[in-house]
């Protein structure tokens, strides 16, 4: 019988928080805005990787006439030892001056020609690119080869002195490098050519910042919920109170009822408006990875590895994730619970808004805690896990990243749900007993020691 009619208190105070329009347009537009964000975040950073990671395109020139007075007769030709593709057939000729060179261009009617002028200022090699007026070829060009040239400055700078280049054509070619671990060594198999091999090495790397990044994400899910609703759950208590409604509803509603029905449906309200947010920045994030794959190619589809051997890595075991929705819920509900003991104590907002601080030094405490000692996933401390005002914040996180065993976790999430049951008895107990109290100010202390007999 302790909580009869808790149904009828749900509804009208969950209808209550939801119907209004501040709360729908708020659920949908922070839902929206939230699925932008991941897409915008791995749309830019996809451009960035992209531009970092483009291969050197090819300039499209056919010969290119140096001006060197330094070294009028270096070959340049050592150029197209370099290997790198659309610079490996371009003929160098050398020409005394620019007029020269366009000059020869011109009357060659070479249209794929350009023309390279080195030279010395202050100690420093200089290099200019002249595009012909009959040139087919646009700054597109100049430029790719202007990057061709920063990229293989070293040996530029070598040519350009007048250094005899015929014993440096072995110097110019690339070497090839293969990685082993130690059993691939044994098998001829290096890693890169190894694919389960390399998404292995990937993943393992990945996954402690993942596992960390997770820690984070639950810690803030319970301290914004908590923050934006349990001073909602406080405030709508002593709302009973001052209205004098409980006076009334007493008589047929227990008060572990009324103070359990109020708070879920705030709660509820809360976590709904909660997982439509979560819903946008999961739908943004899947739609930014595809979009950050697409554009990135193979490095994208590291992110899609890590997700495709969630099984293999010990993540999101279905048992594990349940254990861990479990955790979340009663992690809020116990924070929530607090909040209202709190308010079961307080007669005027006055005196809620100073009996506030119950639950949100708790909070803060547990939250430090959390962020400082719950992201060390090689080595957790367990006792996070245990503690329920610590537990509700690091246990969904630490059971479905496997960072502990279930055992561990079942354990945690039966102290949740006693701490949880406990308070809420305790909260309905305050409430009752307060109802026609009108003396001094209450505190929890002095509340406790009134429900003792003292």
């Amino acid at each position: 019988m302790m909580f009869k009619n808790f149904d009828k208190v749900f509804k009208f105070t969950f209808k209550n928080q939801t119907s209004t329009k501040g709360y729908k347009s708020g659920t949908f537009l922070t839902a929206f805005i939230l699925f932008i964000i991941p897409v915008a975040i791995f749309l830019i950073a996809g451009y960035a990787m992209k531009n970092d990671d483009d291969e050197l395109k090819s300039c499209g020139a056919d010969r290119v006439y140096v001006v060197d007075p330094e070294a009028p007769k270096a070959d340049f030709n050592i150029l197209n030892v370099s290997g790198i593709e659309g610079y490996t057939d371009i003929l160098y000729s050398n020409a005394e001056t620019i007029d020269a060179a366009l000059e020869t261009i011109e009357d060659r009617g070479e249209t794929k020609s350009i023309i390279l002028q080195i030279r010395k200022q202050d100690g420093d090699l200089q290099s200019r690119i002249i595009l012909p007026d009959s040139s087919e070829l646009d700054k597109d060009d100049v430029k790719n080869y202007n990057d061709f040239l920063e990229q293989s400055g070293t040996i530029t700078s070598i040519v350009a002195s007048g250094v005899d280049m015929s014993d440096m054509t072995e110097f110019m070619k690339q070497t090839e490098y293969s990685v082993y671990d130690t059993e691939g060594y044994k098998t001829g198999t290096d890693i890169y050519a190894d694919s389960d091999k390399l998404a292995e090495t990937q993943n393992a790397k990945i996954k402690p910042g993942f596992n960390m990044a997770l820690t984070y994400l639950c810690v803030i899910i319970i301290y914004v919920v908590i923050i934006m609703y349990g001073n909602s759950i406080l405030q709508n208590i002593v709302l009973e109170k001052s209205n004098k409604l409980m006076d009334t509803m007493l008589i047929s509603i227990a008060p572990q009822a009324l103070v359990f029905g109020k708070m879920l449906a705030i709660l509820t309200s809360g976590i709904l408006q909660l997982l439509a947010w979560l819903a946008g920045l999961a739908g943004g994030a899947v739609v930014g990875v595809k979009v950050f794959t697409s554009m990135i190619g193979v490095q994208g589809n590291v992110v899609s590895s890590f997700v495709s051997s969630f099984g293999e890595l010990g993540l999101f075991k279905p048992v594990n994730v349940i254990v861990g929705i479990l955790a979340l819920i009663f992690g809020i509900i116990m924070y929530a619970s607090l909040s209202a003991v709190a308010g079961s104590i307080s007669s005027t907002r006055e005196e809620a808004a100073s009996n506030q601080s119950l639950f949100v030094m708790i909070l803060l405490f547990s939250f430090y805690a959390a962020l400082f000692k719950g992201i060390n996933t090689t080595n957790p401390a367990i006792w996070l896990y245990l503690f329920p005002f610590t537990s509700a914040m690091v246990l969904p996180s630490g059971i479905c990243s496997g960072v502990i065993s279930t055992g561990v976790a079942v354990a945690g999430l039966a102290i949740l749900i006693a701490s949880s049951l406990g308070l809420i008895i305790l909260a309905g107990k305050l409430y009752k007993m307060m109802a026609l109290y009108k003396g001094n100010k209450v505190n929890i202390g002095k509340a406790i020691k009134m429900l003792a007999g003292k």
